[in-house]
């Protein structure tokens, strides 16, 4: 195994430490509390691609920074195969931190959301207690509050890891 890593220079370390200080759930906390009643279950499903959408930025753009990857290599970091690959490649076992399913279900709920009109599909089915393959997803509120802490500890359990490597 190669470690291809950039030395891990001051200004870097200070960049990653920013970053790691990041809430992932901002955007999404501030577009829910702009909601009404009527609007509840529509702005729960936005603040989950939201939160999905914020993650996959501010990871991109630590892992980039780290590396220094260009454009086109951050692009792929979208996807897991690649994301595993290249932290790989760089001495990290990305599925062995803690939250990497976590990140994997918050990607397939966002596009179950966009693509699937929030049907539960088979990777998603039982992901919670309430949800089974076929029928529509509920209860987002409680799916929004469990990913959105999940997520951030993962996001920043990675942070962490790209700081010792």
């Amino acid at each position: 195994m190669s470690n291809l890593s950039v030395p891990l220079s001051a200004e870097l370390q200070e960049k990653l430490e920013k970053l790691q200080q990041m809430d992932l759930t901002k955007s999404s906390t501030q577009l829910l509390q702009r909601i009404n009643k009527a609007q509840r279950q529509e702005s729960y499903k936005k603040a989950l691609v939201e939160l999905n959408a914020s993650f996959e930025e501010y990871l991109a753009g630590a892992i980039s920074i780290r590396f220094d990857l260009h454009a086109g290599q951050a692009r792929k970091l979208r996807f897991k195969k690649d994301r595993i690959r290249l932290l790989k490649k760089h001495g990290i076992d990305y599925l062995s931190i803690d939250g990497a399913n976590t990140a994997q279900v918050l990607s397939l709920i966002s596009q179950s959301i966009i693509h699937e009109d929030a049907v539960v599909t088979p990777d998603l089915n039982d992901a919670f207690p309430f949800w089974k393959e076929g029928y529509p997803m509920v209860q987002f509120d409680n799916t929004f509050d469990i990913l959105a802490q999940d997520i951030q500890i993962h996001y920043q359990a990675l942070i962490e890891r790209l700081l010792t490597v």
